[in-house]
C-alpha cells in the first residue's frame, strides 16, 4: 500500500481521490452537475494491469488500484480500456487500473508542515481518477490544475479541481 497504509485506509483514500472526481469537488465554488458515477465492488487479489515499464498489459476485466513498480519519472499510471457505446457515438468504460509507483517514490495521507519528498496519495489519486474519467493531462502552463502533468512533493492542491478541470469533465458528462 501506498505510505504504508492499511488495506481500510487505501480504500478510504483512493475512495476519496475518485469522488473528487465524480462529486466535482472544486475550488470555485462551482454547483455538481456532473453525472459521473462509481461504485465499489470489494477487494481483490488482482494487480493492476500495468508493468514495471508503465505500460498497460492486457486486461483481465478487474478494476483495481494498487501500488508497485513503474518505469522511474512516474508518479502513478492509469491504464483505461473502452469499447463504443451501445447508445450513443461515445466510447464507454469497461475497465480502469491505477498503480502508484512505490518502488521509486514515497507517498502519504497527511502531509504536515515538516512534509519532505512525499507525494500526497489523494492529490495523486484525484488526478489518477481524471484519467479514469476520460480526462486528458492539460498544458504544463496551467500548473494549478488537476490535470497539470505534474505535482510538487506534499501538495495536496490536486485533490481538488479547478475551473478548466471542472470545465472539462461538464463536457465529458
Amino acid at each position: 500500500m501506498p505510505g504504508g497504509l492499511t488495506q481500510a485506509q487505501a480504500y478510504a483514500a483512493f475512495a476519496d481521490a475518485i469522488d473528487n472526481i465524480t462529486k466535482t469537488y472544486n475550488d470555485c465554488g462551482i454547483s455538481d452537475t456532473v453525472d459521473a458515477k462509481s461504485s465499489y465492488a470489494g477487494t481483490s487479489t488482482y494487480e493492476a494491469d500495468i508493468n514495471a515499464s508503465s505500460q498497460c498489459t492486457p486486461r483481465d476485466e478487474q478494476n483495481t488500484w494498487d501500488a508497485g513498480d513503474l518505469a522511474a519519472g512516474h508518479l502513478a499510471v492509469t491504464c483505461s480500456w473502452t469499447v463504443d457505446g451501445t447508445t450513443s457515438n461515445l466510447r464507454e468504460l469497461v475497465e480502469a487500473d491505477v498503480r502508484y509507483n512505490t518502488t521509486d517514490n514515497n507517498f502519504t495521507n497527511s502531509p504536515s508542515s515538516s512534509c519532505v519528498n512525499l507525494y500526497d496519495i489523494r492529490a495523486v489519486g484525484t488526478h489518477e481518477a481524471g484519467h479514469v474519467f476520460g480526462m486528458d493531462h492539460v498544458s504544463a502552463a496551467h500548473p494549478d490544475l488537476t490535470m497539470s502533468p505534474s505535482i510538487n512533493a506534499c501538495d495536496t492542491s490536486d485533490r481538488t479541481l479547478g475551473r478548466g478541470d471542472y470545465l472539462t469533465l461538464e463536457a465529458i458528462y
